[in-house]
């Protein structure tokens, strides 16, 4: 791939590339609401910082202990049997279906937004039902809370919940939620119906005013306004029950307080439903042009659910495929849910000033706050990591970027914002009290000696294949001329695309050199020749490597300075030829250099397999002098994915031996094949299946795509000793995948982090609607 002469052709003005990333973006506008808290089953927030936050909660009401069980942020422990997203374009539509058979209900969420000025309007539609005739009922609950600057007026009247406010960002706004005519409240016992001053209409509501900070803990506050009114209920009910007891739907339900308080800045609007219920609720901006009618939801709905199918359809090819219905509708709940699971993040995160200490010498850095910043990205899963990882997010927009580029970039541009001058960026973003609440305090701290692989950089690769594969044009030239400016009119799409690719330039080679200089190896003698130098994650403890993404894969027995590590050198080597593919500057040398090394240094002649390295322990070792000259480099060989990274990222010639070993290593059930895929460690490996047994055998998509991908783009499309074994092992591999990714989504309806390499089952968290999601573009053969 030659593109250094057409993305050094590319003179943009400053202007040009600060206009992309203006507020006068139309995108900015577009993409200003959104489902944007995917911790929650369903939440609403802008991406704007200390803004106006939404969510809903639900709780059964015949347990009097269900008000303790409040459903609101995923969690695994809910057990819910199914949600995720049908459909969710990114945009302006989504739709999801949440059955909580514990609390006895089903809901259906329909997402719709209008565009108009300062982010447009929106509105959700929720329907569904109870699940059992007897029931007490199930108590629903739609809250707003403001995080910053602003005001908020409530009211309840004429079974309308109304809240009316402004904030510097989004101006002046109403807000209805109005439950459906149709609704029914559960009967209550004849001697608990003339209780005054607890039965409530169709809605309810109450109003707060909490520390900002601590809007995002509504349903702790909600269930403190709970547990006050049930105490003044039960005393009433007690006072005239004959032999009913306690009604649920009595004791739960909210009198209207505290609507016309000064100051408020959270409301909760309360719905007590028997059988099949709905309700709206609708967000209106200034823009008298962006109005929306409950009417006029279900139209909305029902024109976007139409266009998404046929843009599914037109993108993927999968009914042309020959897929049925059913696989169809997996994959397309596979890139909704994927969708739904973005996020906007703001808050400080925990950082070290220094790197992290190795190998039990004493940390005494102090990790403080860094300063607010943002961050747009999709999650890997909603219930158990709901917030950004780096290794991850590449794999994301290798998917989102075959819906939308345009939102894929957004994705890219933000996390290349988060990017320090050294090229660091942290591994996982943990922004704010809401996401460090999910994560053990001695995860929480990022370290700027932390690396982690850089997968986002096969989006920009991908990217720079796009300008290649369109050539230059003509109105590109016409517009160089002109002075280097690109201007409306002038620019047409290839100069646009090339213009997007040009601003993400620089990024790739400050990433690169911050791997080069943070993760050198260190060299036995002080040379650096090739049997002495390479590269080492850094962050490696006895039983982890987790920077490395494979977390507790099997490297040396004993963690040193002078490890060496073939999948990081693969990462760097990669970088090397993308960058001297992007850079004008760039030559080949550097990137023959790296491909020269990296066979030198991990390619073991005796196992036949790329191998990690590391210094030979004496009986007295010392972890912490291994700088000594007595100590030579051993290799570190366990078959599995760390092995296969030079394969995976292109960097074995086709016609090279290696090659050959490589894919007779997959295919060997002995070793690395399944009917259910690749597995991560192979069969004959001592720790296979051991310990934390998270890299240790388990099958994971993300590696088992990176094969296909690899076999596909470099191997079986060339011709060679081995393009037939190649293209043999792709055929069964992606028929593999699809098969028991299905089988395995059909029987329970989720999406599962890894896959049992004995029996195929789905395992650990699920919903996993990241990396797995990449089985779209495995059906669809989109590499």
């Amino acid at each position: 791939m030659q593109l250094r002469g057409l993305v050094a052709a590319v003179v943009l003005s400053t202007a040009v590339l600060v206009a992309a990333h203006s507020d006068t973006d139309p995108l900015n506008s577009v993409l200003q609401w959104g489902t944007y808290r995917p911790n929650l089953y369903f939440g609403t927030r802008p991406r704007l910082p200390n803004s106006l936050l939404s969510g809903l909660m639900w709780f059964g009401l015949d347990d009097q202990r269900n008000w303790q069980k409040i459903r609101h942020s995923c969690e695994l422990g809910d057990n819910l049997s199914e949600y995720g997203y049908s459909r969710h374009n990114g945009r302006d539509f989504g739709e999801q279906t949440m059955r909580d058979n514990d609390q006895g209900v089903e809901i259906k969420s329909t997402f719709i937004k209008v565009p108009g000025q300062l982010g447009g309007s929106w509105a959700v539609r929720f329907t569904g039902r109870t699940l059992n005739e007897d029931t007490q009922g199930v108590s629903l609950v739609y809250y707003f809370g403001l995080e910053g600057n602003g005001t908020l007026s409530t009211s309840v009247k004429d079974d309308v919940a109304m809240v009316r406010g402004r904030t510097p960002d989004l101006g002046n706004f109403r807000i209805r939620i109005v439950p459906a005519h149709s609704n029914q409240l559960p009967a209550v016992p004849e001697d608990l119906r003339n209780i005054g001053g607890i039965h409530g209409g169709r809605i309810s509501g109450v109003g707060l005013k909490v520390p900002k900070t601590d809007v995002w803990k509504a349903k702790d506050a909600f269930q403190d306004v709970l547990l006050e009114s049930a105490q003044t209920r039960v005393r009433a009910m007690a006072k005239h029950a004959q032999g009913s007891g306690i009604h649920g739907s009595l004791l739960f339900g909210l009198n209207n307080a505290g609507l016309r308080k000064k100051g408020t800045n959270l409301f909760f609007a309360q719905m007590i439903v028997h059988g099949e219920f709905a309700f709206d609720v609708i967000y209106e901006c200034a823009d008298k042009t962006s109005r929306i009618d409950s009417e006029a939801i279900d139209a909305i709905a029902s024109n976007r659910r139409k266009e998404f199918d046929a843009r599914f359809e037109s993108s993927f090819n999968l009914r042309e495929k020959g897929f049925s219905d059913a696989q169809v509708e997996m994959a397309r709940n596979a890139l909704s849910s994927l969708i739904g699971g973005i996020g906007y993040f703001h808050g400080s995160g925990l950082v070290s000033s220094n790197p992290k200490p190795e190998y039990g010498q004493e940390d005494s850095s102090e990790a403080k706050l860094s300063g607010p910043y943002s961050l747009f990205a999709t999650t890997p899963s909603r219930p158990f990591f709901p917030r950004g990882f780096l290794w991850d997010e590449g794999f994301h927009q290798l998917v989102l970027r075959q819906w939308d580029s345009d939102l894929s970039l957004e994705i890219i541009r933000s996390w290349f914002g988060t990017m320090d001058g050294n090229g660091w960026m942290a591994r996982e973003q943990i922004l704010g009290d809401e996401a460090r609440s999910k994560v053990p305090r001695e995860f929480q701290v990022q370290y700027p000696d932390f690396a982690n692989p850089p997968t986002i950089l096969f989006a920009v690769e991908a990217m720079a294949e796009q300008v290649l594969a369109r050539g230059m044009t003509r109105s590109m030239d016409d517009a160089l001329q002109a002075g280097g400016a690109v201007e409306e009119g002038v620019c047409d799409e290839q100069c646009l695309l090339q213009s997007k690719l040009d601003s993400l330039v620089p990024y790739t080679s400050r990433l690169l050199g911050f791997f080069q200089k943070s993760q050198a190896g260190d060299s036995v003698d002080g040379s650096m020749s090739p049997s002495k130098a390479g590269y080492r994650w850094r962050g490696r403890t006895e039983n982890h490597t987790l920077t490395s993404g494979l977390d507790d894969y099997p490297r040396a027995s004993v963690p040193s300075t002078g490890e060496l590590h073939v999948d990081l050198y693969s990462w760097v080597a990669y970088m090397a030829r993308l960058n001297a593919e992007l850079s004008p500057t760039a030559g080949d040398a550097e990137l023959e250099s790296h491909l020269e090394m990296l066979d030198k240094i991990h390619w073991n002649e005796q196992e036949n397999m790329y191998c990690d390295v590391t210094t030979g322990i004496r009986e007295d070792y010392d972890e912490l002098e291994d700088e000594d000259e007595g100590l030579d480099r051993v290799f570190v060989c366990h078959r599995g994915y760390v092995s296969l990274f030079p394969m995976l990222l292109g960097l074995v010639p086709p016609d090279s031996k290696k090659l050959g070993h490589i894919l007779s290593m997959i295919e060997d059930p002995e070793e690395l094949w399944t009917e259910f895929g690749v597995r991560s460690l192979s069969k004959r490996d001592e720790f296979y299946g051991q310990g934390e047994n998270y890299w240790r055998g388990p099958i994971w998509i993300n590696i088992n795509y990176l094969i296909l991908s690899s076999l596909h783009r470099n191997y079986m499309g060339v011709e060679g000793p081995y393009q037939e074994q190649a293209r043999s092992i792709y055929t069964r591999l992606r028929d593999n995948l699809i098969a028991n990714v299905f089988e395995q989504y059909q029987s329970s309806r989720f999406f599962w982090e890894q896959y049992n390499p004995e029996d195929g089952t789905g395992q650990r968290t699920h919903p996993f609607t990241g990396w797995t999601t990449l089985i779209v573009l495995v059906m669809a053969e989109k590499y």
